[in-house]
């Protein structure tokens, strides 16, 4: 479903410099379709701007990536043919919707701009089906960002990308900015849209618990490089490079600490 092959990409270091510093340098994976590859890394280490790469968003320098068969870094046409096929949920849903705009005004934009629904009466089906599989209550239409809580903003972008019948979603860092709860209510919501859908993942994070539990496949990223691939599970009790160690120490101190001051606090 996609498949990105020996990509590299560099930001001049400033606006004068000549000097190039690399943000992405010869990264190269695929993904069935159906399943969910996860990106993990801290920030500043590249995993964004691959992101954008995959999206269209910004060229690669070299390397090529295949999006359902295509490739969309050979020419515009391909890019534009596959615009829908790949879709990106934010990291601050709040943001992501304009906030001049009632929330049934955002999530009929799409349609709108990709000429998807020529009528009232097919844009309202399409935006009721899409508020039944992602469980939006009806009283949320007329409210403004500003009126909702993270968690409604994030389920109305998921029913926004929805709308337009993607086969791959991009989530980059989907649920950081939300409660613990609210983050378990996404990631069911999300799995749920994967099994009736046939959705394919790109989950993009810092957080080892969820990759553990949300993804079927796993890159850890630094600098720019993927130093290591695998299985979650593999990858987390048995690290073999030393950034990789290196996390999943730092994950069990804090989780060790977290349960210390638990404790203590009962």
């Amino acid at each position: 479903m996609l498949r990105v092959v020996h990509v590299s990409k560099t930001f001049a270091a400033g606006p004068f410099s000549q000097k190039r510093i690399s943000a992405v340098n010869d990264v190269s994976f695929h993904v069935p379709a159906k399943t969910s590859f996860g990106i993990l890394g801290n920030s500043g280490c590249g995993k964004t701007t691959l992101a954008r790469m995959m999206l269209g968003l910004i060229r690669p320098d070299s390397g090529h990536i295949l999006v359902d068969g295509e490739d969309i870094t050979a020419r515009r046409s391909q890019l534009q043919r596959q615009r829908r096929t790949i879709q990106l949920l934010f990291q601050h849903p709040e943001s992501a919707l304009d906030p001049h705009l009632r929330i049934q005004d955002s999530l009929l934009e799409p349609l709108l701009a990709h000429r998807l629904a020529p009528d009232s009466e097919t844009r309202q089906r399409k935006l009721e089906q899409v508020m039944a599989l992602t469980r939006i209550s009806t009283g949320l239409l007329g409210r403004y960002p500003h009126q909702i809580s993270g968690g409604e903003a994030q389920r109305i972008c998921i029913a926004r990308v929805l709308l337009l019948e993607p086969k791959i979603l991009v989530l980059d860092e989907p649920t950081s900015m939300l409660d613990v709860s609210v983050q378990a209510e996404i990631f069911a919501l999300l799995r749920s849209l994967q099994s009736s859908l046939g959705l394919t993942y790109v989950l993009i994070s810092h957080d080892l618990e969820i990759m553990r539990r949300f993804t079927d496949h796993l890159a850890v990223m630094q600098n720019g490089r993927f130093v290591e691939q695998g299985p979650p599970d593999f990858l987390f009790d048995c690290p073999r490079h030393p950034f990789t160690k290196e996390l999943v120490e730092n994950e069990r101190f804090f989780s060790i600490a977290s349960h210390r001051d638990a404790s203590a606090a009962l």
